[in-house]
């Protein structure tokens, strides 16, 4: 998981998850990505396990009795393949890791802790996704990561599909005019859920990682975000309004992480220079302040 996940780069490579950007499909079949629908999967897309097959994995359609491996961006048969799919060394959780469906049980899926597109994840039944209760209509409509928008995460759950869960909403919406542009939004950059590129601005493309648009130029946008945070970013702009981009110094790639509460940061002096060019009694006060350290000591 660690080799997997940990390399650079703008493309898929010898199995190593990069940046990678998803394009818009050429399968005029493909489900409509415009409209809620409670079964998206024909019965010719169901696998040998009765596990409804990924459309499309790193903007490759996989063939009937494949699956997408989840650390590669890459389609297999886990009939056929050996060590092509290798699932992550087990940790803590009393969930198993997994890098496929094919790891997990018949009732489970491989979730993404983080609500991601690609990468390992555990593995968690397809009845325990939680549900959406309101009376806005729409509001608990999630994009999946196949391109289908499902009424909301249990739908898609149910199926065995990853779902966009950085930020709700259908696959191309929260966008400038789109209709449920109010329903969801961030401090600063609005995240636009997506599963190929056509869902996303001019400027943009889809991150096949986070399934969510990202400035074309910003390879540091479309990556694994950083362990203990929920979602790569740069500056705080592309984090939600409770949250902080914390990172080394200033303007390098971090990870959005919620802001902690000052209350327990205490009056021990070690004076650090804030990025944003104020001086803070210590790194806690800082970060409350939802400020990253620019270095050690008082600003100048």
């Amino acid at each position: 998981m660690t080799r997997t996940l940990a390399c650079l780069g703008a493309t898929i490579l010898a199995g190593c998850l990069n940046t990678v950007t998803i394009a818009a499909s050429p399968d005029a079949s493909a489900p409509s990505t415009n409209v809620d629908v409670e079964t998206p999967h024909d019965s010719g897309s169901i696998g040998d396990r009765g596990e409804a097959l990924p459309s499309s994995c790193a903007a490759t359609r996989c063939a009937a009795g494949e699956q997408c491996c989840l650390t590669t961006g890459r389609c297999f048969d886990p009939r056929v393949s050996t060590g092509q799919c290798s699932a992550p060394v087990q940790d803590s959780s009393p969930q198993r890791t997994c890098a496929s469906d094919a790891d997990c049980a018949e009732s489970e899926f491989c979730r993404s802790d983080q609500g991601l597109c690609l990468g390992a994840g555990h593995c968690a039944s397809r009845d325990a996704c939680g549900e959406c209760i309101t009376s806005i209509p729409g509001a608990c409509t999630v994009c999946g990561c196949d391109g289908v928008n499902y009424p909301n995460s249990q739908t898609a759950c149910r199926l065995g599909v990853r779902a966009v869960e950085s930020v709700g909403g259908a696959c191309g919406g929260n966008r400038p005019g789109s209709p449920d542009a109010g329903f969801y939004g961030d401090g600063g950059t609005a995240r636009i859920p997506c599963a190929n590129s056509t869902h996303c601005p001019a400027a943009q493309s889809c991150c096949a990682i986070t399934g969510v648009c990202f400035e074309t130029g910003c390879s540091a946008c479309c990556r694994q975000p950083p362990p203990g945070t929920s979602f790569p970013c740069i500056t705080n702009a592309q984090c939600r309004s409770d949250e902080y981009c914390r990172g080394e110094g200033c303007d390098t790639p971090g990870g959005c992480v919620r802001i902690p509460t000052s209350a327990g940061c205490g009056g021990s002096v070690a004076q650090v220079c804030g990025c944003d060019g104020r001086t803070y009694v210590n790194d806690c006060w800082a970060a409350g302040a939802g400020v990253r350290v620019a270095r050690s000591g008082a600003c100048p």
